[in-house]
This record gives C-alpha cells, structure tokens and sequence, in this order.
C-alpha cells in the first residue's frame, strides 16, 4: 500500500478497509450458499425415487418429481430453502409430494432429509471452495 495516511486517520482507514473486505467476503458466502443448494438440489434429483404410478399416491399421474426441485428463492440473508413444486391432492387440499413420500406411513418413502444429511460435506466445500474464489 503506497498510500500515506496521518496517523490519526490510521483507525477510520483500517475500518474502511476491512468494510470493503466484510462485504467481499458476504458477496463470495452468498455466491457459495448458492453453489451449495445446487449441489443440494443435484442431489435430490439423482436421489429421487421413481415411482411406479399404480402404487403413488392419488393424483401423482405422470408428475415428475425428480425434476420438480428448486431453489425457495432469498427469503433471508445467507440462506437458502429448496423445495420440490410437485404437490398432488390429498384430503382434498394440495400437498407436497415431497413431504408425503417423507413421512407418509402408507406411501413413504423417507429420502430427503437422508439426502440432505449426506450431502453436508459436499456443500459445504462447495461454499468453501466459492469463498476461496471470490476473496
């Protein structure tokens, strides 16, 4: 740094610096979050099962559940929610097919939070390695 700075600014210019350095650091763990819920949804989708549409749930008709994951969106800052859009009618309401397969006794078939808890490590040296890269 060949800049000359009075020793009384020294304090206000080291915040500013390490300011511009915090938000580098938020844009690159925002961009490695992101990198993060694609290797989640990735994930899913390889882990989805197929379903024989004489045994699923009523209303599953030709629905396709393994394409049917997605990013929720930024609701908050430094997270993101994945979901599946595919829902199918149940006690007349539509319900998430994702979660009937979870937790359904009758038609379950329990995969998204084992899927998720195997891909922790995968995401996070995803979100390490965005970091790396951006900083």
């Amino acid at each position: 740094m060949d800049v000359k700075i009075k020793p009384s600014d020294l304090q206000s210019v080291v915040e500013s610096m390490l300011r511009d350095y915090g938000d580098k650091i938020y844009v690159a763990t925002d961009d490695g979050i992101e990198a993060a819920e694609k290797v989640l949804i990735g994930n899913l989708k390889a882990a989805t099962p197929v379903m024989n549409p004489e045994k699923a749930p009523k209303g599953y008709k030709d629905k396709k559940l393994r394409n049917g994951w997605v990013s929720t969106g930024k609701k908050y800052r430094l997270m993101r929610f994945v979901g599946n859009k595919v829902s199918v009618q149940y006690k007349g309401k539509d319900s998430p097919l994702s979660s009937i397969l979870e937790y359904s006794e009758k038609h379950g078939h329990p995969f998204v939070k084992k899927t998720f808890d195997e891909s922790v490590n995968e995401m996070a040296a995803a979100v390490v390695a965005t970091i790396k890269k951006g900083v």
